[in-house]
């Protein structure tokens, strides 16, 4: 299963069409009123999931901006524990 927002809602739709139109497919003996609340439900579905996707950029959740620092904390993170291992090696020769 996904864990974003918009990857779910894409999920769950691609899911509900598959279901839809592979599963439920008995249109040879269906009338036209339940073949059109199953396009109309797919379009539904469309729309929210066109709206989820369209609304993270637009609230500014998760852009490069947020995930372009890591490298750096990344880097950080190395070079403090190198130094940490060197010290450490240092003091040992020392005793």
């Amino acid at each position: 299963m996904p864990s974003s927002h918009s990857q779910f809602i894409w999920f769950f739709v691609v899911y509900f069409f598959l279901f839809l139109y592979l599963r439920m497919h008995q249109t040879n003996n269906a009338r036209c009123v339940e073949l059109l609340w199953r396009h109309i439900l797919s379009i539904i579905l469309l729309a929210v999931a066109l709206f989820v996707s369209y609304s993270r950029p637009i609230s500014e959740f998760f852009l490069v901006r947020d995930t372009s620092l890591i490298p750096n904390i990344l880097w950080f993170e190395y070079t403090v524990t190198r130094s940490e291992t060197i010290n450490e090696k240092i003091n040992l020769k020392i005793q």
